[in-house]
């Protein structure tokens, strides 16, 4: 009695497979907090018709998306050689010359500039929830950075500011 036929082994063990993802892909950050906002101030939104009617701040919005996707696209590049997962070095370079955060600097520009353009009450109602939950997130990695890189995380941190 045969189950399958060649071609659904094969189909069984490619779904098997893991699929590879260059670290550089996964080193373009996907913060929930942000994410989990945007979602519940969309929702929200959406069954409250709430907004604030003022034109230009949607020229504003847009421009602070524009900045935040170009300065996450910055931080990703010089990420580039170095999985964030599982750090084998610093990054210093770049926008991390600057700021400790910059992806998470960026994604705060995206989520506060989408705001702006779809000019909603309840992602800036929300925005303090994010903030808090986004800096809880950073103070924990910086204390994994600092037991794996010892004085030079420490060196580091003392020159570089967190945000901006």
């Amino acid at each position: 009695m045969r189950f399958g036929s060649d071609d659904d082994v094969a189909r069984q063990v490619d779904s098997r497979r893991k699929v590879r993802i260059p670290h550089w892909v996964r080193n373009v950050p996907l913060p929930q907090p942000h994410l989990v906002a945007l979602g519940v101030a969309a929702v929200v939104e959406t069954l409250a018709r709430k907004h604030i009617v003022v034109p230009p701040l949607r020229f504003a919005g847009y421009s602070t998306v524009g900045a935040g996707v170009a300065l996450a696209a910055w931080a990703t590049q010089a990420t580039a050689p170095t999985d964030l997962a599982e750090p084998d070095r610093l990054v210093s370079a770049g926008p991390y010359a600057i700021s400790r955060n910059p992806m998470y600097v960026a994604w705060t520009l995206i989520y506060v500039g989408l705001g702006l353009a779809r000019k909603s009450v309840w992602i800036f109602a929300l925005l303090p929830a994010v903030l808090v939950m986004t800096h809880l997130t950073i103070k924990r990695e910086e204390r994994r950075l600092q037991e794996k890189f010892g004085p030079r995380y420490v060196a580091y941190a003392e020159k570089v500011r967190r945000y901006i």
